[in-house]
This record gives structure tokens, C-alpha cells and sequence, in this order.
């Protein structure tokens, strides 16, 4: 079999295996097995590549990132300072259609798994006495949960993009911005029939509203103030990062990691002493709730790039695509949406998806820039996963509000379309403009 087939072989048993419930991580790391196995590696060149995969730097930022993502994410909803920037922002906004969008998209700008849960019941309540059905307060929840996952910089499959791409926060930022912007404009056609009780003011706000939700979000503020000034004294002492250092490339952690996983203890500290918490407590919470999954899922997906490097699987199927005359931009589109679609998060369809479609990218005979290209790939594979009936805000949104999911994908058909049409064109004029 080709190099191409052995590869779209191995990247089906994922899709097979999560497809029959088994977790992410260990079917990844069965897909990286077999993607070694296809190629002619032995016992021994596999241990090589796992232990590479587990061991550079970059494996190692991201398992710290994560577990501190997970612990302030904890540690704001346990102290109640969550609650309290919701109820500010609810009195902020006024009209209900606003607050209706606001609050899970407040909600979204940490990532929680299932977090569609936490601003279900914030929904309701901003919707009661409108005619607004079960059905659509889930599509609206869902939807607005997830408009900033293209680029905050605060999501594990946005930190994993920029790894794997080599970007810095603005630049990463900069190009995937007007992403979160087409899936706005897609969110506010959820809108379009909504009862005119809905777009009705409310009382004026205390006059000092807008300093208390200053101070509320103060932990986030304070993750990007320390993330961007660290990055900035790195860049000046070290200079920018530079790709491919492996195993204990601390130079790279310091360039890469180091200014994100300070910002995050800085914010974390803070919030454990604004509003006392045993952090003991704090860390038993996270670690029975979700850390042991998503750190196993950081690990296989860092592990199954290293053994796609270690066959060079890439080069071959670059040559294999040139001779058969397939688009890459086909691949490009379709990897990742059938990732997304199959795992249900982010980090899974970037961890997936991505190693071997910028590879293929950077194999490409005129060399384009790889930007444009990024972007489609994040795109389609967020696309694919906000479908996926799997993805766990979706289960648990719906199940909240007693919705379908045939219901809320109807409801959600015209956003899609927008979300679509625009991500293409938006790829089309940055291949034209780089």
C-alpha cells in the first residue's frame, strides 16, 4: 500500500475507535502505533519516537498549560467569581436578545469541557417569558459557547494550532480573528425570529457596572497582560521562537510556553487570594474531574506527530499526491472536518488533522504560504466538530433544554451556511493577498 493509504489507514482507526466510544487519547495513541507499524517500524523505533514525542519541549509546555488552563477555569467557578461576572454582564446588556448571546459567550472565553452546561440555566433565565422553545435556547447556547474558539488563545486546540504552526499569539490571532467574526454574524441569524419582547431595554445599570466587570474579569485580563509583556521580554532576550527543537529544547519552552504558563500562575494566585480557596481542594477537584483524559490526550497527540516525522510520511505522500494529481486543498478540507466531526473537540481535530496537513502544505512544489491554509484547516475542522454528535457542549446543552439534535442542526443550518460560504472566501482572498 502506499504511504498515502497506510496513513488515511491509520488515521480511520482513530475515527473507527472513537467512533465506538473507546477515549480519544488511547485511540490516537493506537493510531500512532499502527502509523509506525505500516511504515516497518519495530518495537524499538517506536519507543524511540513515543519517548521523543513525550519528552521536547513542546509536550511539555502544553501538559503545563493545560493542567493550569483546568485549575483556574476550577478555581473562578469555585470562588463564585464566575456567577458574579455573569450577573454583572446580564445587568450590563439590558435587552434580553443581547444577554441571551452574552452569557455563553462570557462563559466561552474559558474553556471548560461541557461548559455549554454552566450557561444553560443563565439562558433560560434570560429567556423566560419570551416564546423562545427548548429547541433554539440549546442552538443559541451552543452556538454563542463557541465564537471565540478560532483564536483566544486560552483553548488547548488553539495553544496546540500555534505550536504546530509555529505562530505567535498576534500573529495566529490576527489571521483567525475573522473567523470568530463570520461565526458572530452566523450567530445572529439565530435571531432573525425571535419575539419582539426579546429586543425590549431594561432598567439602566448601576453607574459603576463598567468597573466591576473590569474587576471581574480581572483573572483573564490578567493571563493576556503577563502572556503578552512575557512574550515580548523573551522575544527581546532570546528572539523569536524557531521550529523543530526536540527533546529538552528549553530554549524553545522559554520562547514558546514560558511567557503563557507564567500569565496563568500569575492569574491563578490571584484568584486564590482574592477569594480564599484550599488549593488542595482545588487540585483534587480537577484532577478527579477531567485532567488525567486531557493530559493522556496531549500526550498521544504529541506522540503520533513524532512517529508521523519519524516514517517521514509526509515527503512520501507529497510525491504520492503529485503524481496522482489530488488537490491538497481537498485534503486540507476534509481531514480535519472528518476529525472534528469524529473526536468532538478541538484539540482532538488539530492533533489529528494537523501534523499531516501542513506537512503535505509545506510539500507542495510552488511553496505557498502556509497561512491561508491554516485557516482552512481550523475552519472545516471546527465545522466538523460543532456537528459532531459527540461534542459534549452539544449533548449536554441539548439534553438541558430537552432539545433534539435533528431539531438544533436545523436551527443551526443557516449559521452553518454563513460560517461556510465566508470561511472559503476568507481562504481564497488570503491565498490571493500572501
Amino acid at each position: 500500500m502506499s504511504a498515502l493509504g497506510f496513513t488515511l489507514l491509520s488515521f480511520g482507526i482513530i475515527l473507527v475507535l472513537v467512533r465506538l466510544k473507546v477515549p480519544l487519547w488511547l485511540a490516537i495513541l493506537t493510531g500512532a502505533i499502527s502509523l509506525g507499524l505500516f511504515f516497518g517500524e519495530d518495537v524499538k523505533g517506536l519507543t524511540r519516537a513515543a519517548v521523543k514525542g513525550v519528552t521536547q519541549s513542546t509536550s511539555i509546555g502544553l501538559l503545563l498549560a493545560v493542567a493550569l488552563l483546568l485549575m483556574l477555569s476550577e478555581a473562578m467557578r469555585q470562588t463564585g467569581r464566575m456567577e458574579r461576572m455573569v450577573a454583572l454582564i446580564q445587568s450590563f446588556a439590558r435587552r434580553p436578545v443581547i444577554t441571551l448571546a452574552a452569557l455563553p459567550a462570557l462563559i466561552g472565553l474559558l474553556p471548560m469541557p461541557g461548559g455549554a452546561i454552566f450557561s444553560a440555566p443563565m439562558v433560560r433565565q434570560a429567556a423566560q417569558g419570551s416564546e423562545l422553545g427548548g429547541n433554539m435556547l440549546s442552538s443559541i447556547n451552543y452556538w454563542w459557547r463557541h465564537i471565540w474558539e478560532h483564536w483566544w488563545p486560552l483553548y488547548p486546540g488553539v495553544i496546540l494550532a500555534m505550536s504546530l504552526t509555529n505562530s505567535d499569539l498576534l500573529t495566529f490571532a490576527f489571521f483567525q480573528i475573522p473567523l470568530g467574526l463570520f461565526m458572530f454574524a452566523g450567530g445572529v441569524l439565530l435571531f432573525r425570529s425571535a419575539p419582539s419582547s426579546l429586543f425590549l431595554k431594561g432598567p439602566p445599570p448601576p453607574p459603576d457596572i463598567k468597573r466591576k466587570i473590569l474587576l471581574s474579569v480581572t483573572p483573564i485580563g490578567l493571563v493576556l497582560i503577563v502572556w503578552c509583556l512575557g512574550g515580548l521580554v523573551v522575544k527581546l532576550i532570546w528572539g523569536a521562537p524557531e521550529s523543530g527543537r526536540t527533546a529538552l529544547g528549553w530554549l524553545s519552552f522559554m520562547q514558546k510556553f514560558a511567557p503563557l504558563i507564567f500569565g496563568l500562575v500569575v492569574s491563578l494566585v490571584y484568584t486564590l487570594w482574592a477569594r480564599p480557596f484550599p488549593f488542595k481542594q482545588l487540585g483534587r477537584r480537577v484532577w478527579n474531574k477531567e485532567m488525567v483524559p486531557l493530559l493522556g490526550l496531549v500526550l498521544s497527540v504529541m506522540v503520533y506527530q513524532s512517529v508521523l516525522k519519524d516514517v517521514n510520511a509526509a515527503t512520501a505522500i507529497g510525491r504520492e499526491l503529485e503524481l496522482l494529481h489530488v488537490p491538497v486543498t481537498l485534503v486540507v478540507i476534509l481531514l480535519p472536518f472528518i476529525a472534528g466531526l469524529l473526536t468532538g473537540v478541538a484539540f482532538g481535530f488539530v492533533g489529528v488533522s494537523f501534523p499531516l496537513v501542513l506537512s503535505l502544505v509545506e510539500s507542495m512544489p510552488d511553496h505557498p504560504s502556509m497561512r491561508p491554509y491554516v485557516v482552512l484547516a481550523y475552519a472545516c475542522g471546527h465545522l466538523g466538530m460543532m456537528i459532531s454528535p459527540i461534542h459534549l457542549c452539544y449533548v449536554v446543552s441539548n439534553r438541558y433544554f430537552a432539545a433534539t439534535f435533528g431539531a438544533t442542526l436545523r436551527l443551526l443550518a443557516w449559521p452553518f451556511v454563513v460560517m461556510t460560504v465566508s470561511a472559503a472566501a476568507y481562504f481564497l482572498l488570503l491565498k490571493w493577498a500572501l
